[in-house]
């Protein structure tokens, strides 16, 4: 688990992005590893509707559950304030425990702040 902290103060981590991010600040969050990645994904479910469209949801695994637990810890003995997860996770998060418990989460989704250089904000995160 690695921890960065940005220019502003904030102790971030990466969940599970097989990407790093990089952000406006130019500090660098490493990528996860790819099998790491794939361990850690969050289970989409698709509901076929008519005309080929495709309703999803999505739904936590027992693995992503367990690593969510780790980063909790570290969160509670105040050695993070932010993780970052990808948007699926987050919307299964709201969807099985309501958005006023995931606000008290240290769980976010990144605000892309520069799309053509793909500078993430230091300041804001998606709920």
């Amino acid at each position: 688990m690695e921890i960065i902290t940005l220019s502003n103060g904030k102790r971030v981590a990466n969940f599970s992005s097989p990407h790093p991010f990089t952000f406006e600040d130019g500090s660098v969050l490493n990528a996860v590893s790819n099998s790491e990645s794939e361990r850690l994904k969050v289970t989409f479910i698709e509901e076929e509707l008519f005309g080929g469209d495709i309703k999803l949801s999505f739904k936590l695994s027992n693995d992503v559950k367990e690593e969510m637990d780790k980063f909790m810890d570290e969160f509670f003995l105040d050695n993070l304030d932010i993780v970052f997860c990808p948007l699926p996770m987050i919307t299964a998060l709201k969807e099985e425990f309501g958005e006023d418990v995931v606000k008290s989460m240290p769980f976010r989704s990144i605000r892309v702040e520069d799309r053509i250089k793909k500078l993430v904000s230091i300041y804001k995160q998606c709920i």
